[in-house]
This record gives C-alpha cells, sequence and structure tokens, in this order.
C-alpha cells in the first residue's frame, strides 16, 4: 500500500509505504510504532534553540485506513520531538468505481501552476470500496536541531499523499509572566484580539467580512468557521460535521491601535457588516482587556438568544406551512372531479 515518495518543489506526494525496520517498534497487541530516537535518561534541553512547522496534509485514502492517518501523524511528531500546538482536519466521502472522468474531477493535485497526477490506490484496498478525501494541518513546536529528522520521517514515513512544510525562523519560548505580557500589551501599539461572528450561514459572507479588515489594515493570524444548527433542547448553537443554516467564525486577527479609537470603530464596523450579511451576532474582544471579560458574556447570551429565536421563527413558518389552505382553483378542480365520478 505505499510506494516510492515523489518531490516537486517542495512538495512531496508520498502515498502510505511500511515503515524502515530501525523506526518500528511491535506492541503486545501486534501493532507498529515509531520508536523515539531518545536516550532513556535524556535531561531536556529547556533553552535549546527551537522552530514552529506548519504541516499541510493532503490526500486520498481508503475508508478502512482514515482512522489511521492521525495516529501516524503523531507517531512521526513524537519521533521529530515536536510539540503540537494546533492542530485540525476533515474527510469527505469519494467514490472510487467513478469513472476516469469522474475522478479527474473528483480529485485533483497541483503545485505552482503544474498538475500532479495523483496516485490511484489498489483495486479493493477498502471493503466498502470507498475513498476519503482527507486535509489536515498542524503547528507545532521543535528543536532547530530536530528538524532535519521531521523532513526525513515525513518523506519517509508521511501518512497522506501530499504534503507541504513552512518553518519559521529561531524563535525565544522563554516563558513571561501574564503581568509582564499585559503590560506589554496596554502599553504597545500592536494589539492582538478575535472577532466572533454568530448567525445564518450565507455564501459570501466571508470575503466581505475579510474586505473590513483590510480596510483597516488588520492581519488575519487564525480564522475557524464552524457551521451547524440550533438545538431546541440546550436552546444554543450545535456545530455539525455536515453543516447546517448557522455558522459561527473566530478570527484571530493583529492590527496598529495607535490611533485611540481604531478598535471601537472596526468593533462598529464589523457590527455593521455583519447584520447586513446575517451575522446577527459579533463581538470583537482585545487580549489586552481579555482579564476584565466584558465582552464574551455578553456575546454568548446574545447568541443564545438569537438561536430561540431562530427556533421560534422556523416553527411558526412549520405551522403557517400546515395551516395553510387549498387554494380555489385547486379546491374547484378536487369538487368537480369528485361530481364527474359520481356520475
Amino acid at each position: 500500500m505505499w510506494g516510492r515518495a515523489h518531490s516537486l518543489v517542495g512538495f512531496s506526494c508520498v502515498p502510505l509505504r511500511r515503515l524502515a525496520p530501525s523506526t518500528v517498534q511491535k506492541s503486545a497487541s501486534g501493532t507498529l510504532r515509531l520508536a523515539s530516537t531518545q536516550t532513556k535518561g535524556a535531561i531536556p534541553q529547556t533553552e535549546e534553540e527551537k522552530k514552529r512547522v506548519i504541516l499541510t496534509i493532503s490526500g486520498k485514502v481508503g475508508a478502512s485506513d482514515g482512522s489511521d492517518l492521525w495516529n501516524q501523524l503523531a507517531q512521526v511528531m513524537r519521533a521529530a520531538d515536536a510539540n503540537i500546538e494546533v492542530c485540525g482536519g476533515t474527510f469527505v466521502q469519494m467514490q472510487s468505481n467513478a469513472g476516469a472522468n469522474e475522478e479527474a474531477e473528483s480529485f485533483s493535485v497541483s503545485a505552482f501552476g503544474a498538475c500532479i497526477s495523483p496516485a490511484g490506490l489498489p483495486e479493493g484496498d477498502s471493503e466498502d470500496d470507498t475513498h476519503l478525501g482527507c486535509t489536515m494541518f498542524m503547528k507545532a513546536v521543535l528543536p532547530s536541531a530536530r528538524v532535519p529528522t521531521l523532513m526525513k520521517l515525513l518523506q519517509t514515513h508521511s501518512p497522506a499523499q501530499v504534503y507541504t512544510a513552512s518553518l519559521s525562523t529561531p524563535e525565544d519560548f522563554q516563558a513571561r509572566s501574564s503581568i509582564e505580557q499585559c503590560f506589554n500589551s496596554l502599553h504597545s501599539h500592536q494589539q492582538t484580539g478575535t472577532i466572533y461572528l454568530f448567525g445564518v450561514d450565507r455564501p459570501g459572507q466571508l470575503a466581505k467580512i475579510t474586505e473590513t479588515l483590510t480596510r483597516f489594515g488588520v492581519g488575519v493570524s487564525n480564522l475557524r468557521v464552524q457551521s451547524g444548527s440550533a438545538d431546541s433542547s440546550k436552546g444554543d448553537f450545535v456545530p455539525c460535521p455536515t453543516g447546517g443554516p448557522l455558522a459561527e467564525n473566530r478570527i484571530r486577527i493583529r492590527f496598529d491601535n495607535s490611533s485611540i479609537d481604531t478598535a471601537d470603530r472596526l468593533r462598529k464596523d464589523i457590527q455593521s457588516v455583519g447584520e447586513e450579511l446575517g451575522y446577527a451576532v459579533t463581538c470583537l474582544t482585545l487580549d489586552s482587556h481579555a482579564q476584565f471579560r466584558a465582552f464574551m458574556p455578553s456575546y454568548l447570551l446574545r447568541r443564545k438568544a438569537f438561536v430561540v429565536c431562530y427556533l421560534m421563527e422556523m416553527s411558526g413558518r412549520a405551522k403557517v406551512r400546515l395551516r395553510r389552505p387549498v387554494p380555489a382553483k385547486a379546491g374547484r378542480r378536487k369538487v368537480a372531479s369528485e361530481s364527474e365520478a359520481s356520475k
């Protein structure tokens, strides 16, 4: 099931392959795992120079192997002494018995404008003859000296078809006290925070939001979108993997707050644009003011209030549809047909 690794301008198309014997250990249950290269009794160097790495992994695998992808990737990160900070991913079901044209449309790989033909999985790879398209991302911290080990493991033991790796410059990870961080953030023009938007999910909303952020010179460092539905038992929003009519966006931002009213103007504009797009509930919280917790409780209460109103509106519409009278023309046709049948 594992084949030879291919690389193209920083991209590696790596189908699943067998782990090298030197890095494999067999557990009591018979499963294989990567062996850590750390020496027993070694004392970790806390002041060692470290780097951050962002990995993106995508590809096509058999449905029966979908549950193993996270495990194998975690084994690679452990063997490289990398500490995972953020990770996420999703899967979509793909039918493997599609025609050649349908297969090309359902899965494609390209890098810098060059199209790459994805490797096909062997026939009978999955019992239900179903493939999964997967996309995963991960941000981790590891010692700079372990970067070559990580790259080698990704090239030889990568659990997915295609991966990219982006490395940061060496960073200083000396811990600072929360009081010092708060003091520095209050006296710095560079402010960080989080924007929350919640409401009815519609196409094109993100484009308008990012246009507003660009106008204020705001940089986006992280974006999380969750769609779902309203839970009548909890009276609140519930994310769902299959999506739903409601959505919540959480956007991590960084901007220059040299002007005193920048944050206030940004908050007002986000609220105005959000209401126009269908996001009835918005909130902007600054990290320098997080200890006051002034905005989040209000946002959560307003979100619950919107969900309750949404449930009432949907219930009212359902009752109207049930009580809707039969149109007059349809009623006359029905009476005429009944009289003809009686004759």
